[in-house]
């Protein structure tokens, strides 16, 4: 799922790229933008995890 996100907006970058038709480069910016926030709230996500389970490791290190 991740991965087909990732060639969506890249393919949806480069439709935005060679496109003339503003009302349609405005329809891709704002799935563009969906996307990449998207992205973004995941590897938040992922961030916290890891800095939570690097925390826990070492609570139990430390006891």
């Amino acid at each position: 799922m991740e991965a087909e996100k990732r060639e969506r907006w890249m393919r949806l970058c480069v439709e935005a790229a060679d496109g003339q038709d503003s009302k349609r480069l405005l329809e891709l910016i704002s799935e563009i933008d969906g996307l990449l926030h998207e992205k973004e709230m995941r590897l938040k996500n992922v961030r916290r995890e890891a800095s939570r389970y690097v925390i826990e490791a070492a609570e139990k290190k430390a006891s």
